[in-house]
């Protein structure tokens, strides 16, 4: 539940609450990750089920992930990163170019006084 007071609001002002820059680009992050995953299951001929046993994440969860009925929570990511071998990796943003438009962190230390 995203915590928003649907009743007597119209449409158009609960669709603006709701996706906000902030959760818009938390979910495209959740979403890239959860396909991510789904294309290494699909790449290494593994059912849902195999993943399932493998991860110890029941396959109508990974169902729904892949469906993006479901946003998996981090520990869920891991476990299922961790039935390929994989984990997250937080590095340096400083010479990553962002696709959302935002500067990089490189510019944020080039702030310099006058």
């Amino acid at each position: 539940m995203t915590g928003v007071n649907v009743m007597g609001a119209d449409l158009e002002k609960v669709r603006k609450e709701i996706h906000t820059p902030k959760k818009s680009s938390s979910y495209e992050i959740c979403a890239a990750i959860t396909q991510e995953i789904a294309h290494m299951r699909k790449y290494n001929h593994m059912s849902q089920q195999e993943l399932a046993d493998r991860s110890g994440v029941k396959q109508q969860m990974i169902a729904r992930f892949e469906s993006g009925i479901n946003t998996p929570n981090m520990s869920t990511v891991l476990k299922l990163l961790a039935a390929f071998g994989k984990t997250l990796y937080i590095g340096d943003l400083k010479n990553v170019e962002l696709d959302d438009g935002a500067d990089s962190a490189a510019a944020d230390e080039d702030l310099t006084t006058e």
